[in-house]
């Protein structure tokens, strides 16, 4: 195949920076001045964005200005004005609040042009899209870029620009290599290892092209010559890569293909910024290499959308490929039929076209005989399950298949399936770190840990927001991190690519599915039971949402990750919510009423089938989601299902010493029932907080809190309370003076301090049978009722510890 070289497109008018500054319009503009060439660098290098001034004074100057800076700075300024204007370029450079910025028109600077290509190049489906666009970005360089131009701030970025080349480059030869160029680029390999020692990518590619070249001595010298640079410069070994290409070599596991064959080698460039899954790489490298009894033909990768799965593919490809001398076939299913893929794949293996079948069972059984002898790499990106993928299956020995998949796949013999998970916190700071540099992350290390929380470990959105700092300088993580927190437009700041991975398989799902994935926003975060999920839809809407990979799930607990939780929420704001809120409010009430052991009180309650587990644990386990439930009730305007819930929580929170849950959910339902009016409910929530307040030796407050209850009470039933009273008030004050004395009262023991208690004190039920006893005597049922559903008996608590418990322990 003959190398061609394209040259590089002409620009009139055009600024140049890769190389000696230039600027070109109906004349050449020549910019002689230090200080104008600093300027208009900068000005060039931040275009169509304002450079503030202080950054020019410290280009020019450094840490010490001279007096007459800012007027020195103007008149450079207007020099470059006039001059550019002469050429016929108009008023390109205007001043901005406390900055100059220079307009520029798409195409007009050549390092804009550059990384357009460079970008065209990189989303290329065919490895010689990618190569001809990368050649032509490379033949825009005339030199190292601003050549001559003395300032410091300005040779740092022309050491920023130089190194995208060498990336660029990078890229370019893996494109030639899977073409099958190793004999044409093995030279110009040859000197980039020599310019760029330390660049193991450059070796790797070099060892490649060698071997590739039948080579083989001179592939293994050039490993021994880096792992001597390595080890005696640095005391470090080689890379996994380098190490692991070495070792194929010598075992010979990678032999140079036969002459004349053609050798498709039809991977994307691998990312330049790929970090991370170094465990699963080594598996899937291993997996795909094994030729061992009960090797897998097949290896799918699945996992979500946006977690990473085309980019593990792409390196575990490269990195098997050298044990794949007859070539590697790529291909996203998503975007082309079998049977066009099939066509593309029998020409690149030399098959003729007039030789194709039309036929997809005809080109699938074309293809397994020709890799039939043959060692061969198919690599098929997006399949929407394993029916797709069953016309690449080849019997040949020495082929594998590696297919990447959202769907759910079971493992089986010939089939192996690795999960791909979202990254933790240190490896998404990392590759964080690869995106917008090592020195950014390790100043802002706090931010850079949180930024990786807000994009859920999705490898994809830290991508985005990674991309959204590296092209403002000015930019921090903080203020990224400021800029993400808003929950109700996260997923639009991060870009619609994110969206669509977070949704993806959503559209294709039935309507009660999509309905059940919509109302999952009013479930806390973190994890959940199936049942609460089973009083907003159906189980198998429930099911159909796990299969989509849109709900985790971990036993009989399920979750949704964070993002995909935000476009659930996005979702819900659209529908009508009293009815599905309604019927979680009661299901969250039966379970309570089942794990409590008491009678349902008035509100309506949601038949659920619940798997309790062990009780005296279920409230440490559910609590997060139970107080999240009282808030929900209060705002949706809600009182009674709110009363109801914050005195179950009382219950359930009280037994278990858990005072400050307690203190929550029966103040936030006490304002729901004042603002209501309910004076029947508030009693009973007055009471509980006086209970509470008992407890927490907090007498006073009892005092008052059990005065208003009777009050409210009266007010609501027409009782008569005097006697109830006084034996209610009474009994907080032999409280306060037992815990005074020191003593404890007759037939109760001192309990320790709590989590939110402000000092020890007894247990009393304070009022609660006179309160039952007195609601019995009032007329009408409703009022007996109301009454007794609202005053539960609760269980003894036990000693509280000193040990704050997780609100919310996750099973998932």
């Amino acid at each position: 195949m003959q190398t061609t070289v394209p040259t590089p497109r002409a620009t009139t008018p055009g600024f140049r920076v890769l190389g000696l500054l230039q600027v070109r319009g109906r004349e050449p503009v020549v910019v002689t001045a230090r200080r104008q060439q600093v300027v208009l660098a900068l000005l060039l290098l931040n275009g169509n964005r304002v450079v503030p001034l202080a950054v020019l004074l410290d280009a020019l100057w450094g840490a010490e200005p001279p007096a007459t800076a800012r007027a020195q700075v103007q008149t450079c300024v207007s020099a470059l004005r006039r001059a550019l204007a002469k050429a016929g370029l108009g008023e390109r450079i205007s001043a901005r609040g406390s900055g100059y910025c220079l307009d520029l028109a798409p195409g007009e600077l050549d390092l804009h042009e550059f990384e357009a290509l460079v970008a065209r190049g990189r989303a290329a489906r065919r490895p010689e899209e990618a190569r001809a666009a990368f050649r032509e970005a490379l033949a825009l360089w005339r030199g190292e870029p601003l050549t001559g131009i003395d300032s410091a701030v300005v040779r740092a970025h022309q050491v920023r620009i130089a190194q995208r080349r060498v990336e660029v480059l990078e890229d370019c030869l893996d494109a030639e290599l899977e073409l099958g160029l190793h004999r044409e680029v093995v030279g110009e390999i040859s000197v980039l290892t020599e310019e760029h020692p330390l660049r193991e990518r450059f070796v790797l590619q070099l060892m490649t092209a060698l071997h590739r070249c039948g080579r083989r001595v001179e592939a293994l010298a050039a490993y021994r010559a880096v792992r001597r640079r390595f080890v005696e410069e640095l005391g470090l070994e080689p890379g996994a890569a380098l190490r692991e290409l070495h070792q194929d070599i010598l075992a010979g596991s990678s032999e140079a293909p036969p002459h004349g064959r053609a050798v498709p080698r039809m991977l994307p460039a691998r990312l330049p910024y790929f970090t991370g899954h170094e465990r699963l790489l080594a598996a899937l490298r291993r997996g795909l290499t094994d030729d061992g009894p009960g090797a897998a033909v097949v290896t799918v990768l699945t996992g979500r959308g946006g977690v990473g799965k085309s980019a593990v593919a792409a390196e575990a490809a490269h990195r098997a490929a050298p044990a794949f001398p007859d070539g590697v076939l790529y291909a996203r299913l998503a975007e082309e039929d079998a049977a066009e893929v099939l066509a593309r794949f029998l020409h690149a293996l030399g098959v003729p076209a007039a030789e194709i079948p039309d036929d997809l069972d005809g080109r699938a059984a074309l293809y397994r005989s020709v890799l039939a002898g043959r060692r061969v790499l198919t690599v098929l990106e997006d399949a929407a399950g394993l029916a797709r993928v069953t016309p690449f299956v080849a019997d040949a020995r020495g082929c594998r298949l590696l297919v990447t998949t959202h769907a759910r796949v079971a493992s089986r013999p010939g089939l192996a399936v690795a999960e791909l998970d979202v990254l933790d916190g240190a490896e998404g700071v990392e590759l964080l770190s690869a995106l917008v540099g090592e020195d950014r992350v390790t100043a802002e290390l706090s931010d850079a840990v949180e930024l990786v929380e807000l994009c859920g470990g999705l490898p994809l959105a830290v991508t985005a927001a990674a991309t959204h700092v590296a092209a403002r300088p000015g930019r921090t993580l903080a203020q990224e991190v400021a800029r993400l927190r808003a929950e109700d437009d996260r997923l639009g700041r991060l870009g619609a690519g994110v969206r669509a991975a977070v949704g993806r398989g959503l559209d294709e799902l039935p309507a009660p599915a999509r309905e059940l994935f919509a109302r999952l926003a009013l479930l806390p975060p973190g994890s959940w039971a199936g049942w609460a999920a089973a009083a907003l839809g159906s189980a198998d809407a429930l099911e159909s949402l796990v299969d989509a990979r849109l709900v985790d799930v971990a036993g009989a607990r399920y979750r949704l990750p964070s993002l995909t939780r935000l476009l659930a929420a996005e979702m819900l704001a659209g529908q009508p919510l009293r009815a599905p809120s309604r019927r979680l409010f009661g299901a969250w009430l039966q379970v309570t009423d089942e794990v409590r052991g008491v009678a349902a009180g008035s509100a309506p309650r949601t038949p659920v089938s619940a798997e309790l587990g062990d009780v005296s644990t279920w409230y440490d386990r559910e609590s997060a989601g139970l107080l999240a439930a009282v808030r929900q009730a209060a705002a949706a305007g809600e009182p009674e299902y709110c009363a109801e819930l914050a005195l179950a929580v009382a219950d359930l929170a009280g037994a278990r010493g858990r005072y400050a849950d307690w203190r929550e959910s029966g103040e936030t339902a006490l304002r729901a029932v004042v603002s209501a009016g309910d004076r029947r409910v508030e009693a009973a929530l007055e009471r509980s907080l006086g209970e509470l307040a008992v407890r927490e030796s907090r007498f006073a407050d009892a005092a008052g809190r059990i005065t208003r209850a009777l009050t409210a009470g009266e007010q609501a039933g027409g009782m008569s309370w005097d006697e109830l009273v006084r034996q209610v008030l009474a009994g907080v004050d032999r409280a306060r003076a037992a815990v005074v004395a020191g003593s404890g009262v007759p037939g109760f023991s001192p309990r320790e301090p709590g989590p939110g208690n402000h000092a020890a004190a007894p247990r009393i039920a304070v009022g609660r049978n006179q309160y039952e006893l007195a609601a019995d005597r009032a007329p009408g049922d409703a009022a007996r009722s109301t009454g007794r559903a609202g005053h539960r008996r609760l269980p003894r608590p036990r000693p509280i510890s000193w040990r704050r418990e997780s609100e919310y322990p996750e099973e998932a």
